[in-house]
């Protein structure tokens, strides 16, 4: 029998003990990804997107319901449940990366369970399995972001959407639309998860047509099935539409994608879903195409079969039908509305479709059969993965943020001084963010810079009704100065405010008194 055939139960054996172990592979791939995603989790430093996190969920509910009526609205659920999150459990960089652990270890099981109801637990366990070793997956789950929880989404969507085609009770697919506008409105691109599911219905009506179903068979349910997606989609659209129209007039907010271009391509094909590693993304493509062809050899054997009997409940969508839509729809429609429209496509946005090439991964391992063969297969992708979920570990591995070592240098330094002594904050320029300044590192470390003057703070970024603060050009609120004998100056090195800072400190009586220099970031003192 192939590794591709489900292997009906034993009549003679007992379900009892059997059940338990149904459901040791989906808690053992989803105790595997917590653990793997939350190891070190709080080692590396936070940086800009993750300070947005911060900047949003740290203020009052009208505050953040203000916030999203100008920017960001596309995270506003994401943003919401962070609040609630730092609500009860307050918040560390380990807090903040927490809940994206733990989806990722949801997906992994829920993975595990959804590909187990289309082919064989084997290939279900090995899903699961590498999914938790993709470097995207390793990288989503250590990052104070709603990737991880798009890519839970996106199973629970699929796994719905395969009960309601198998189904002939329509509540199925009144779930499926509203889990459907839900999931659009926490991240807007996975709509193309559901124009990738009405492919795969459209090639599963084609399929059973071209098999010359009888009316009652699998040909009829499969033109339900898409009748049925049809509806529940144009249901969900239009619940979101006012949701569309406040993301489309924020639109700007992305205007730091770049157009398609060279390097484009490289986007797809390691940094999508392999993040930095293009050994694994070698290995992981092939792995991707032996298992495309594999499902797609059965099915045409499948086509060409003569049935023995009439079917008995229709089938629904194969794995290849539900998976090879799954990576290429949403990818090749950000690529033409980045071409057509506005640039649109970045890879992280496209996690969500990670659980889908790890599914077709391991149906080209589980084709080697042999448990030791399979087993080196494992092993090799480890070893792959390994060094760089290391360096996703590593203090810089985020935009080679240093800010917790800026963060860390001011707490020390400060602790020498006396209680006594009144001190202030000039923050500057930080790498690459326009918008923004370096009190992004107090936004994300606040007990450092706990009670600092912040000498050019005009309105606290709360009450703005935007991600950051406005400020005073430093010239106008020197006064602010009177009472500090030490002044902070944090600035980033290719914007470097140290001259121009300097020239006016020295006329108000202050003197360099130390310098520090970080990746990206100079920290001076200024004593009078």
């Amino acid at each position: 029998m192939s590794v591709l055939e489900r292997q009906a139960p034993s009549a003679t054996a007992s379900s009892t003990p059997a059940r338990p172990r149904r459901w040791l592979g989906p808690v053992a791939i989803g105790a595997l990804g917590v653990v793997l995603s939350a190891f070190l989790s709080w080692q590396p430093s936070i940086w800009y997107d993750e300070a947005a996190t911060i900047s949003a969920t740290g203020r009052s509910w009208p505050q953040l319901w203000s916030l999203l009526a100008h920017v960001d609205a596309v995270h506003g659920l994401y943003y919401g449940g962070m609040h609630l999150w730092f609500d009860l459990v307050g918040y560390t960089p380990f807090t903040l990366r927490l809940p994206s652990a733990l989806a990722t270890g949801a997906t992994g099981a829920l993975t595990v369970l959804l590909v187990r109801r289309l082919v064989t637990g084997r290939i279900a366990v090995l899903a699961g399995l590498l999914l938790e070793l993709l470097p995207r997956i390793t990288w989503a789950g250590a990052e104070g972001r709603s990737y991880a929880a798009t890519a839970l989404l996106a199973v629970a969507l699929t796994t719905l959407f395969v009960t309601a085609c198998r189904s002939t009770r329509a509540r199925w697919w009144v779930a499926y639309g509203l889990l459907a506008a839900l999931s659009t409105v926490f991240f807007a691109y996975l709509a193309l998860i559901v124009a990738a599911h009405g492919v795969t219905a459209a090639l599963t009506w084609w399929a059973a047509r071209r098999d010359g179903s009888p009316p009652t068979g699998a040909g009829r349910s499969a033109a339900r099935s898409l009748g049925c997606w049809a509806a529940a989609s144009a249901s969900a659209a239009a619940l979101v539409l006012p949701f569309a129209a406040v993301v489309v007039a924020q639109s700007g907010q992305v205007s730091w994608i770049d157009p398609i271009g060279a390097t484009t391509l490289r986007g797809i094909l390691v940094t999508q879903l392999f993040y930095k590693n293009p050994p694994f993304a070698a290995v992981g493509w092939t792995l991707v195409a032996l298992g495309t062809v594999l499902l797609a050899v059965r099915a045409v054997r499948q086509s060409r079969a003569q049935p023995t009997r009439q079917e008995v409940s229709p089938p629904g969508p194969s794995l290849l039908a539900i998976t090879l839509p799954w990576i290429v729809v949403p990818t090749i429609g950000l690529l033409v509305a980045s071409a057509l429209v506005s640039p649109l496509y970045s890879p992280r946005y496209l996690t969500f479709v990670a659980p889908a090439a790890a599914a077709l991964m391991a149906v080209a391992v589980a084709a080697l059969r042999r448990r030791r063969l399979i087993a080196v297969v494992i092993a090799a992708s480890v070893a792959l993965a390994l060094p760089q979920y290391l360096e996703q570990r590593a203090p810089e591995a985020k935009q080679e943020s240093t800010w917790s070592d800026v963060a860390e240098l001011v707490s020390s330094e400060r602790s020498s001084e006396p209680m006594s002594t009144p001190q202030a904050v000039i923050y500057g320029p930080v790498r690459r963010h326009a918008t923004a300044t370096t009190r992004v590192i107090a936004v994300s470390y606040p007990d450092a810079f706990a009670g600092l003057i912040d000498v050019r703070l005009k309105t606290p970024a709360a009450e703005t009704g935007r991600l950051w603060e406005t400020r005073y050009p430093l010239e106008q609120v020197t006064s602010r100065l009177d009472e500090a004998s030490v002044v902070w100056l944090i600035t980033s090195t290719k914007q470097d405010w140290r001259p121009s800072v300097t020239r006016t400190l020295e006329g108000l009586g202050y003197r360099v008194d130390s310098e520090w220099a970080f990746t990206g970031v100079t920290v001076t003192r200024y004593r009078r």
